[in-house]
């Protein structure tokens, strides 16, 4: 498997992707982190740029870029997480592509949010949002566990917005992994932590009120998960320890979780992991930022019976990765921070 590589631009501590559509094309968001920018990238080649904020704007801090599939031209975003202990003031943002211009609107206040999404079920549009800590003097100290908050959002989003936020969780010790998946079923959000890797639940129409279930209990700094095989069974990655240097495959066989796939290559500061489909094929696309900083695919070889790992790129150093469906087809978008860099890739023909 060969892949196209395109440079979109030159992001200094290009952290954060995403993607959202504006009039029937694609628009793809690169955010920084630090008091960094946010630009939208649009047109045939994504040639146009639009600059949300830069550099100078001292905002930035962005860990979270949150489209909403069933508005167009709408997102959410996060700002403020500055440093792991610079990052008291941060909050999310609604913003709202309106006659030609991105207007902002500050929602919610959460100290210290590192990750967020939104989720929605029939007519409601919850918020599942989880902060790394609770407080720092220096960047060791870890003496005040993370937490999850949740909400429900309203789903007319074109009026003002007003948010009643509930702590659904606490005492996670360095929770920073986050992603959602489906699990049981049901879309959920799972969350990692030293405490292990737990699913955030939302309301559904039979219970009516939030639930978390316990997966794993070890510590685990960053988990995706999907079905590669198509077995009806979940593959769960798993980065550890907290931006370390172990990536594992795991899934439940005969009723233990048992590990199915490592990456050959040592590698360390594992951050970028995102599960979906690439092509119709189920897949997990994973990189790390240091050593030889690879970004590689990982799918399941029905005819070898065998998980298969697929190099995107080498000494980039993406923070984060997602997969974006167009019509077109299929691209990855890279975060490349450790060498500032937006990028996307497609599969060579």
């Amino acid at each position: 498997m060969e892949f196209n590589k395109k440079i979109i631009d030159d992001i200094f501590k290009c952290y954060s992707v995403n993607a959202i559509n504006i009039d029937g094309e694609i628009n793809l968001i690169y955010a920084a982190e630090g008091q960094g920018s946010c630009q939208i990238y649009s047109g045939s080649d994504f040639d146009k740029k639009k600059v949300l904020w830069d550099n100078d704007d001292k905002q930035g801090g962005t860990m979270s870029v949150v489209t909403v599939p069933d508005k167009e031209g709408y997102f959410f975003v996060s700002k403020g997480f500055f440093s792991m202990v610079d990052s008291e003031t941060s909050g999310i943002y609604l913003v709202r592509y309106i006659d030609g211009e991105f207007i902002e609107e500050r929602i919610l206040d959460i100290p210290y949010l590192h990750r967020f999404d939104i989720i929605n079920i029939n007519d409601r549009r919850f918020l599942i949002a989880a902060a790394l800590h609770s407080g720092k003097v220096d960047k060791q100290d870890w003496s005040k566990p993370g937490k999850v908050f949740v909400s429900e959002l309203p789903k007319d989003l074109d009026k003002k917005i007003n948010v009643e936020l509930t702590l659904l969780k606490e005492g996670l010790t360095k929770n920073h992994g986050f992603n959602k998946g489906i699990y049981k079923g049901m879309e959920v959000a799972f969350v990692a932590s030293e405490e292990g890797v737990i699913a955030i639940i939302p309301p559904q129409e039979n219970t009516g009120k939030w639930e978390i279930e316990e997966i794993f209990t070890h510590p685990i700094s960053d988990v995706a998960a999907i079905d590669l095989d198509d077995d009806g069974e979940l593959e769960f990655a798993l980065l550890s320890p907290f931006h370390g240097d172990q990536l594992d495959i795991i899934k439940k066989i005969d009723g233990e979780y048992r590990s199915v796939y490592k990456y050959p290559k040592h590698l360390d500061f594992y951050h970028a992991i995102f599960a979906d489909t690439f092509n119709g094929i189920p897949s997990f696309v994973i990189g790390a930022r240091k050593e030889d900083m690879d970004l590689y695919l990982v799918q399941f070889d029905s005819d070898k019976g065998e998980f298969i790992s697929y190099l995107i790129d080498s000494n980039v150093g993406a923070a984060n990765a997602r997969i974006i469906h167009t019509k077109d087809g299929d691209m990855i978008m890279a975060a490349n921070r450790q060498i500032g860099q937006a990028a996307y890739y497609t599969l060579e023909i």
